[in-house]
C-alpha cells in the first residue's frame, strides 16, 4: 500500500517534467509578437466608467461603442480622437500613417467636424513610441434636431512600409445631437 502512495507522486512528477520539456518555446518568448509590423485603430474609451464618459460627451448606450466605433454628442464633446497604434517593434524614426475618409460618410467635413490640423490626412507615430491620435474637432449645433446623427468613416492606408491590420483598419465616429 505504501508503494502505491509513492508511485503516484513520482509518476505525476515525471509526466509533468516530460510535458513541460516538450513545450515549443520558453514562457518568456511565447507571447512576443512575431508577425509583420502593422498599424491599427482602437477605441481607447472602452472600459472607462460610464459616468466619466457621459460627462465627456461619449455615449454609453448599448451598441454605441465597440473596438472600432464610438458615438459622441455634438454639443458636449468639443474634440474627439481615434487611437492609431503600432503593432510590432518601435522605430527609431517617425512613422507616418495615412488615412482616408470614405465617400459614404454621412458627416460632412467643415460642417459637422474638422480634422486637427485642418485638411491633414496623416498622423505621425514619433520615434520610439507606439501610438498617435487622429484628432477631430466636433462642431456644436451642426445638426439642427435632437436625435439626428451623422457618421465619419475613417480608413487607415498603407504608407508603403507599414500596412494597416485588416481586422482593425477602420473606425466609425458617430456624431449625435
Amino acid at each position: 500500500m505504501l508503494k502505491k502512495y509513492m508511485i503516484y507522486p513520482i509518476c505525476a512528477f515525471v509526466l509533468g517534467t516530460i510535458l513541460v520539456g516538450c513545450l515549443p518555446e520558453k514562457a518568456e518568448t511565447a507571447l512576443i509578437y512575431k508577425g509583420p509590423t502593422v498599424v491599427e485603430v482602437k477605441n481607447f474609451t472602452l472600459g472607462q466608467a460610464s459616468t466619466v464618459l457621459t460627462a465627456k460627451g461619449v455615449s454609453t448606450a448599448a451598441g454605441t461603442q465597440t473596438d472600432s466605433t464610438r458615438t459622441v454628442f455634438l454639443n458636449t464633446r468639443g474634440t474627439d480622437s481615434v487611437l492609431v497604434q503600432l503593432v510590432g517593434p518601435q522605430s527609431a524614426s517617425p512613422i507616418d500613417v495615412n488615412f482616408a475618409v470614405r465617400s459614404t460618410s454621412t458627416a460632412v467635413e467643415g460642417t459637422h467636424y474638422a480634422f486637427i490640423p485642418a485638411g491633414i490626412r496623416k498622423v505621425t507615430i514619433q520615434p520610439n513610441t507606439s501610438s498617435a491620435y487622429i484628432r477631430l474637432s466636433v462642431i456644436a449645433n451642426s445638426l439642427p434636431t435632437v436625435g439626428d446623427q451623422r457618421t465619419v468613416f475613417i480608413d487607415l492606408l498603407s504608407n508603403g512600409t507599414v500596412n494597416p491590420n485588416p481586422n482593425f483598419s477602420k473606425f466609425f465616429v458617430t456624431l449625435r445631437r
